[in-house]
């Protein structure tokens, strides 16, 4: 039995759905591998921006896989998902978000069986293993949607029909059900396959060079899409569905018993954008709800604010006492905000950037007592000046000021190829893509001032050093790590600097002091991407010891959204 025969059977038997549960599967692979949405990654973000970073991290961690609620699937996809969902294999939008639901812990652990999010590339070979054991029919006609891809890739895109009827030959009449079902589950993928179709010249040549690079980039949703839709109602013509154990089958995982639904923390974030403001969270009643947005329209002006993604879910635990007492207060120093996020979570306010000092200066006042500011929160860019007279927007405090201030230093100038090895900077604003090695481009800024640094200081050389928690594999950690601490000097290579940052190494969990079981926000001080200055040949390999990191006071920029890589978003650990 492949991987899909029991998810397609468990949902089947599970809501009463039979064939339909193909249809759902379907829709939700190309909810997973949609690139304008950032494939595979982007998809487990949308749990942790709903508060959901630790669930969606028991999917693909060790361990038993945490459940979801209906109310959770909205949350994270949106109720205009769900709705599109429901239209296309013809069931109530409640029962699409049960059965999403059901899917959504158990695909996501299936296609991480080594606890590593896969690099798009290599998910249609985690796909074509998983239907290794269906069959020769339905393997046959797989290959025949491969084989339509080939087509496109040629050039050939109306020999698509054809290679689809060849497909249905194979497989039989069942498969011919399948595929006029099918026809449901392309609309799903929208403009990820129409664009395709209608730029196919583009995709081919994705930088303009002749060559073929662009092609995976758009056809990888239609090869998976192709081949859920023939397994996924490939289950017309069998038997009585087989209900699979809630079994989490990653590797050297224990066996999973069914998890109990799992109390959230309550969330609430407000982004304001060019006068327009988006409220999104999870609160525990619907009370809460319409007390913010009466409060918010009263604010800001009905219609101005979108609540789309803010919801209510009876299991979120209420705010710290007197978070809405004190939100209320604070309201009136927003009055003239146009750009930046205000959030929180329980009690902690995660995030405060480009408010008003007003603003900021009250929230100091009304969230004292109860209330944890994460590290950074209130911190607002100043000026770092380089001895060339150009000035730098950074962080008082930070790496930029660190770094200036030490070059410039006796204790620099006396300092020894060993002694430098003990002396590390963290980056405080230098992110990653949810479980990738790719860099977030919000960390350009500080990307540029490592590079304005470099070039005042032609004789400084660095080496760049990267750290996770102990959240996940180890091996896939230490992959994240380097991975990571390369990304970072790639970077500042293409910037022009290369020379002065000869190496980059990961370390991985190596180093890490807080326990795994810690939560998100205690593990953050692992989680780290580090600079080391390097004198003569000092940048060599050198024992661990003198590789290890100092206690990061200010760095709290966390490499991935949300733990939910088993070594994800630090791949090796989502929020590594």
């Amino acid at each position: 039995m492949s991987l899909f025969d029991s998810i397609i059977n468990g949902a089947s038997e599970k809501f009463g759905i039979g064939n339909k549960a193909g249809t759902v599967l379907s829709a939700l692979l190309s909810l997973i591998t949609d690139q304008n949405r950032g494939g595979f990654a982007g998809f487990l973000d949308l749990f942790s921006k709903a508060g959901l970073g630790d669930v969606a991290s028991s999917w693909i961690n060790s361990g038993v896989n945490e459940e979801l609620t209906d109310e959770q699937v909205e949350s994270a996809l949106g109720e205009d998902t769900i709705a599109d969902i429901a239209k296309q294999a013809d069931i109530s939008k409640s029962k699409a978000a049960s059965t999403l639901a059901y899917m959504i812990p158990n695909v996501v652990d299936k296609l991480t069986p080594d606890g590593v999010i896969p690099e798009e590339k290599d998910l249609l070979t985690q796909i074509g293993e998983f239907l290794s054991g269906i069959g020769g029919a339905v393997a046959g006609a797989a290959l025949a949607g491969a084989g339509a891809v080939g087509a496109v890739a040629s050039g050939a895109a109306d020999k698509v029909g054809d290679v689809a009827n060849a497909a249905v030959d194979t497989v039989g009449d069942a498969a011919g059900a399948t595929v006029d079902a099918g026809k449901k589950v392309v609309g799903a993928v929208g403009d990820t396959i129409g664009g395709a179709f209608n730029s196919v010249g583009g995709a081919l040549d994705g930088d303009g060079d002749g060559n073929n690079d662009g092609i995976l980039k758009w056809l990888l949703p239609l090869i998976l899409l192709v081949l859920a839709i023939i397994l996924g109602y490939w289950f017309c013509g069998k038997g009585t569905p087989v209900t699979p154990p809630p079994a989490n089958t990653n590797a050297n995982k224990a066996s999973n018993t069914t998890a109990t639904a799992k109390a959230v923390e309550s969330s609430f974030s407000l982004t304001a954008k060019d006068g327009k403001y988006l409220a999104s969270g999870v609160v525990a009643d619907q009370k809460t709800l319409d007390e913010i947005k009466a409060k918010l329209d009263a604010q800001f002006g009905a219609g101005n604010v979108d609540y789309s993604g803010l919801k209510v879910d009876a299991n979120a635990k209420p705010f710290a006492a007197g978070w809405w007492d004190s939100f209320q207060k604070l309201l009136p120093s927003l009055k003239d905000w146009k750009t930046g996020t205000l959030a929180f979570v329980g009690s902690t306010i995660t995030t405060a950037t480009g408010l008003p000092q007003a603003a900021l200066d009250q929230i100091k006042s009304l969230f004292g007592t109860g209330w944890t500011l994460a590290a950074d929160t209130l911190r607002t860019l100043g000026k770092v000046s380089l001895p060339t007279g150009a000035e730098l927007d950074a962080y008082p405090g930070g790496i930029e000021d660190q770094l200036v201030k030490f070059i410039q230093s006796d204790e620099y100038k006396n300092a020894t190829p060993e002694s430098l090895k003990e002396k590390w900077f963290n980056f405080d604003d230098l992110t990653f893509i949810f479980g990738k090695t790719e860099l977030d481009p919000k960390s350009k800024r500080q990307l540029d001032n490592i590079t304005a640094i470099l070039k005042a200081f032609p004789d400084v050389k660095i080496k760049i050093g990267g750290y996770t928690d102990k959240k996940g594999d180890e091996a896939a950690n230490l992959k994240l790590s380097d991975g990571r601490a390369k990304a970072v000097k790639a970077a500042l290579e293409k910037a022009g600097v290369g020379a002065q940052v000869p190496e980059a190494e990961g370390y991985g969990e190596k180093f890490a002091t807080v326990d795994e079981n810690a939560s998100d926000d205690e593990r953050a001080v692992d989680r780290k991407t580090s600079v080391r200055l390097i004198k003569g040949d000092a940048g060599g390999k050198v024992s661990d010891a003198s590789n290890k990191p100092a206690a990061n006071t200010a760095n709290t920029a966390k490499p991935a959204t949300a733990n939910t890589a088993k070594p994800a978003a630090n791949t090796a650990n989502a929020n590594k």
